[in-house]
């Protein structure tokens, strides 16, 4: 059996998690444990705030709500900000997950197209012998 080297770069496993709000990109970074947000007030619209700028960075509150009113919206409040605190957690958790099971998923394809080849190459040699047996077989 031939050894194969599997190699990854830095572009394989320093990818960043970006988010788009209203055509707005940030890059997704401190995101802790989900038990923090758990516990977060959410009646608390600084410690929303706060949150929101620990993970998109400084001053993104400020950038988002300059684009809301440019855009004809009304200003940021505590529902929205929630909502869009939902909207970062999830983005960062289907793309976390999406990067380790496209992996996973893409090897297991392979390795099932590798099976369902050697199993046609087994049909294959199976028919030819069993024909050239019978075309010269005597009675």
């Amino acid at each position: 059996m031939n050894n194969r080297r599997l190699s990854f770069g830095y572009e394989d496993t320093d990818k960043s998690i970006e988010v788009e709000l209203y055509g707005l990109i940030f890059e997704i970074n401190n995101i802790n444990s989900i038990n923090e947000y758990e516990k977060l007030d959410k009646s608390n619209k600084n410690s929303i705030e706060a949150q929101i700028e620990k993970i998109l960075g400084k001053g993104a509150i400020d950038k988002i709500n300059n684009k809301r009113i440019n855009d004809g919206q009304k200003e940021l409040n505590l529902d929205i900000e929630l909502n869009i605190l939902g909207c970062i957690l999830e983005a960062y958790a289907k793309e976390s997950t999406n990067k380790v099971l496209k992996r996973v998923t893409g090897a297991v394809n392979d390795i099932n197209e590798d099976i369902e080849n050697l199993n046609r190459e087994n049909r294959r040699r199976f028919n030819r012998n069993r024909g050239y047996r019978r075309k010269y077989r005597r009675y």
